[in-house]
């Protein structure tokens, strides 16, 4: 399995904005300003690609946050697991420093790396007018005001580069455009490394984690999902394409929690119509995130259709029978298995004798397959 690192993070930057129940663009607002103002003044192509990625994830430690501080904290403990550069981790770290050492860990002046403060003028930027949907005169003059009450706060090369960005008609007009995303591609000129399967489970493990931590009711559910997947498609005989990217995706398959309130999600007990309503967005969430990496179409497959049944009773798409692949029916039983197993705050872990008369009442009501159900129950015995 071979996978573009810049396709990987900006499709994973939708999973932050997701946590943070922005707009669906936030880290790429900042990773397109970021990239441009570092283009602005001229730094090296291996620095504004540092800049690039580090932009895309400044928010890789917000959903599990109470303050900036945690934020920046938890930003900087998972990119330091992930498979780049060490120093991007400080850039995420110090994206909220200032100047004048208003910022949370109160840095100032050349304390703070110049790519930290790149990231957050352009954070700051797309909190203020990221909203806007299109770019007029009035707008313009916002913008350009907005820069003057800066001053102090900011590097005055990067404001000076910022302000000469917003004076080229083309940049507001890329910024504010429907297609963004395509303009992206365009403008960012930035080749990324091809990641094996052993860097792309790096990323995954990093952001299972985020998934996981969430709530107390889901600490490393997905890695638990990984670890019984990865044993099945083994003793079944899948060759080893098949198993990487079934373990990929049981560590992705609730990305999209991410978009569901932590109300919904610690739940204690049998949800409400509306609660259940609401829970079941996620997997069509996880299949928009993970839409987004090219190369992942099987890997979206397998992780977005966990909770399809066999006679239709499934979400989202209500799929059934021939509908629904081997490799989805086995993560499903996979998942179902994982969560009964695991315990909860409000019930101890199951006995194993009970795990097991659930999931043969759900084959006897055609949810999961009768026949995989057998083997699993082997395998996993």
């Amino acid at each position: 399995m071979k996978i573009n690192e810049r396709s990987l993070i900006e499709g994973l930057s939708y999973a932050l904005d997701v946590a943070e129940k922005s707009y669906f663009s936030h880290a790429k607002h900042v990773g397109y300003t970021s990239f441009m103002i570092a283009k602005e003044l001229k730094l090296s192509e291996e620095l504004q690609k540092d800049i690039y990625y580090a932009a895309l994830l400044h928010d890789i430690g917000a959903g599990n946050a109470y303050s900036i501080e945690d934020h920046c904290i938890f930003g900087r403990d998972i990119v330091l697991k992930l498979p780049v550069k060490k120093v991007l981790a400080d850039y995420v770290f110090y994206h909220h420093e200032h100047l004048n050492g208003s910022g949370p860990f109160k840095l100032k002046g050349d304390e703070i790396p110049l790519p930290a403060q790149i990231i957050c003028i352009a954070d700051y930027f797309d909190m203020k007018f990221g909203n806007l949907r299109n770019v007029d005169f009035d707008t313009l003059n916002d913008i350009k005001s907005w820069l003057k009450d800066q001053q102090g706060l900011y590097n005055h090369d990067i404001l000076d580069a910022l302000h000469s960005l917003i004076e080229k008609e083309f940049f507001l007009l890329d910024y504010f455009h429907q297609e963004f995303g395509s303009i992206l591609h365009r403008r960012i000129d930035v080749q990324g490394n091809t990641l094996d399967f052993e860097a792309i489970k790096e990323y995954a493990h990093a952001f299972s984690e985020i998934i996981d931590r969430r709530s107390p009711f889901t600490y490393q559910h997905s890695a638990g999902v990984a670890d019984f997947v990865s044993k099945v498609t083994y003793e079944l005989g899948y060759d080893c394409e098949v198993q990487n990217k079934m373990y990929i995706s049981a560590l992705l398959h609730d990305v999209g929690k991410l978009a569901i309130s932590n109300d919904i999600i610690d739940s204690h007990g049998k949800l409400t119509e509306q609660g259940r309503y609401e829970i079941n967005k996620h997997t069509y969430y996880t299949r928009w995130i993970l839409e987004q990496i090219d190369g992942f179409e099987d890997i979206t497959e397998f992780a977005s259709n966990h909770h399809e049944k066999l006679n239709g009773s499934g979400y989202p798409y209500h799929s059934s029978g021939n509908q629904i692949g081997e490799l989805d029916r086995i993560m499903a039983i996979c998942d179902i298995y994982q969560a009964l197993t695991e315990d909860r705050p409000y019930r101890k872990t199951m006995p194993i004798e009970k795990v097991w008369a659930i999931i043969d009442e759900m084959v006897e009501r055609n949810e999961l397959d009768s026949g995989l159900v057998g083997k699993i129950k082997m395998i996993l015995k």
